[in-house]
């Protein structure tokens, strides 16, 4: 029912472990030439990865064609990193979505056995919930399951080892008034998505911007 499309814009930063350090320890950047595709995902003819397209109960997964490494092999310590991404839901029919994109951190490149729909492409009825996933993923959900008890229809969600997200929040944004306005999902526009991860704090913590406008941005942090 949608078609998930990432921008070539995404870059990963890595930042000291030491408290007293702000400078980067490393930095690159996904230029689509450096990743390995699954499922439905292929590169359209305007040099977007497509994730997804009409097809239904399929999944596309992009994964960068590297390894990555998350932890000071000295101390065990998680390095803090940045990330960001640009991704647009383009679903079939307006007010009709699918179930949603995901960000995942994963021990393997690809999820081969992961199911579509509910599960997002991130993991099946059997491994779901298990700790021997290793997974940590941050879900832009489109569709409200019960079964994993979310929030809404319309959310962003942490996501470890599980669909049960350990935190979510609607999508929207806070005026300055304290007024909180929603944000559409599957509005259909470009939405820039950062991932942070605090080492200091051990806080994953995700926003984004909806591109309404050249002159409209709207934050919403989780």
């Amino acid at each position: 029912m949608n078609r998930f499309v990432l921008l070539f814009l995404f870059l990963l930063q890595f930042f000291s472990n030491k408290a007293d350090s702000q400078h980067a320890e490393g930095e690159f950047g996904f230029n689509g030439y450096l990743y390995d595709s699954y499922g439905t995902a292929n590169l359209d003819s305007n040099g977007l990865l497509e994730l997804t397209n009409t097809t239904v109960q399929r999944t596309g997964q992009v994964f960068y064609n590297l390894p990555v490494r998350f932890k000071n092999s000295t101390n065990s310590t998680v390095s803090s990193f940045s990330t960001t991404f640009v991704f647009a839901i383009v679903s079939q029919f307006p007010t009709l979505s699918g179930h949603g994109i995901a960000f995942a951190i994963s021990p393997t490149k690809g999820l081969p056995y992961s199911f579509p729909s509910q599960f997002m492409g991130l993991f099946n009825i059997s491994n779901h919930g298990s700790f021997s996933n290793h997974v940590v993923a941050v879900e832009f959900d489109t569709i409200q399951s019960s079964e994993f008890n979310d929030i809404d229809d319309n959310h962003v969600g942490i996501d470890i080892n599980s669909l049960n997200s350990v935190k979510a929040s609607t999508a929207g944004y806070y005026e300055d008034d304290g007024t909180f306005r929603n944000i559409s999902l599957i509005s259909r526009k470009p939405i820039q998505a950062w991932v942070e991860y605090d080492s200091s704090r051990k806080q994953l913590m995700s926003h984004f911007i909806l591109f309404m406008s050249l002159s409209q941005r709207f934050h919403c942090f989780l």
